[in-house]
């Protein structure tokens, strides 16, 4: 555990969570079908065996996983105090947005400084995007 979400590897992870979600093995094309975990334990476990280091902040210890219908809206609410500890962060003289490393790898330029102004402007673009939109 530690105090931030750290995923190492972008990829690997995206490619698991594709393989949940359809039950293709996108981690090892033409193997079986990797498991849904139904806990953290499990999940630790399943990344381990793939080779992806996850870490997940202090005090988790519950695993939620849900797959909807193309026709239900799902509006995934941030905890209250994740959303009130990035706000206080941002708040930080010379504070940088925390975006997700793979953004800088694919389009191979570092990621401009923003006014705090756009600090809280991203911040709440990014959560209303993670709250309603579905992968695609």
């Amino acid at each position: 555990m530690g105090t931030t979400l750290e995923i190492e590897d972008d990829v690997l992870w995206g490619k698991l969570v594709k393989s949940w979600a359809t039950g293709k093995n996108y981690v090892n094309p033409g193997a079986g079908p990797i498991a849904i975990p139904r806990t953290l334990d499990d999940l630790l476990r399943t990344a381990g065996e793939i080779g992806l280091r996850i870490t997940f902040p202090d005090g988790m210890v519950g695993l939620a996983v849900i797959q909807y219908s193309p026709q239900t809206v799902v509006i995934k609410l941030p905890p209250k105090d994740m959303v009130e500890e990035t706000e206080a962060k941002l708040k930080q003289e010379n504070a940088k947005y925390p975006m997700p490393k793979f953004y800088e790898e694919f389009f191979g330029v570092p990621l401009p400084p923003l006014a705090e102004a756009q600090r809280f402007q991203l911040h709440a673009a990014r959560i209303g995007d993670y709250s309603i939109r579905n992968c695609g």
